[in-house]
């Protein structure tokens, strides 16, 4: 890896301290989220190529298109991530007289998205392993399938791998969000706690919807 990105991941202050002598630059942030949105089209893929296994065989062909539709929605999910949450740090950041360019605070949200590289990874190895020990279910009737694909689900769910995945997911969450606010900070020009502020408010709020999701699963 990239020295720099070593140094984005243990030791983000420096390190964006140090890219604001320079332009800012989308383009290694847009590397980081393709790479991303490639983890979750795996992902996504190896999902919905067990659900199309519930699908009679008359059937398969529309299902194939259904594991196009989860690949290219994996790709473009990347992107729009970054981008969202970005357009959201920067809103918040308002909030505390932030002061700095949108494409500054991109730029910076992208970095931070790194650690997600290595979840999404991992998410995509458990998933893989969570849908090779699924039950073989085929519906006989395309009436049948919604009831297969549930079972299948609720099997999913109940996987204790499934739980594993959620945890994984909310610790490189907040390892990207201790790079955020340091992004914040140099991006918006704000204090240490007003940066912490903007990133953990709405990264509070997801991390609190993903806990309420996994203790429905429990």
């Amino acid at each position: 890896m990239d020295t720099g990105l070593i140094r984005v991941l243990l030791d983000p202050g420096h390190f964006f301290e140090a890219r604001m002598q320079d332009e800012p630059s989308l383009k290694v942030p847009a590397l980081i989220a393709l790479v991303i949105g490639i983890t979750g089209a795996i992902t996504g893929a190896i999902s919905a190529n067990a659900m199309i296994a519930a699908f009679p065989g008359d059937m398969q062909a529309l299902g194939s298109i259904g594991v196009a539709f989860a690949v290219v929605g994996g790709v473009i999910g990347g992107f729009f991530t970054w981008i969202a949450v970005g357009i959201v740090f920067h809103i918040v950041s308002m909030l505390f007289v932030g002061e700095g360019t949108l494409k500054r605070t991109l730029e910076f949200t992208g970095y931070g998205f790194l650690p997600q590289v290595f979840g999404g990874i991992i998410g995509a190895i458990f998933s893989y392993q969570i849908f090779s020990n699924l039950p073989i279910m085929t519906a006989s009737r395309p009436e049948d399938i919604a009831v297969v694909i549930e079972s299948l689900t609720d099997a999913v769910l109940a996987d204790p791998l499934t739980k594993i995945i959620g945890i994984v997911s909310i610790l490189f969450l907040i390892w990207s969000a201790n790079i955020w606010i340091f992004g914040m900070r140099y991006a918006r020009n704000l204090s240490t706690r007003n940066a912490a502020l903007t990133v953990g408010i709405p990264v509070g709020f997801y991390i609190l919807y993903m806990l309420i999701t996994l203790a429905g699963w429990l």
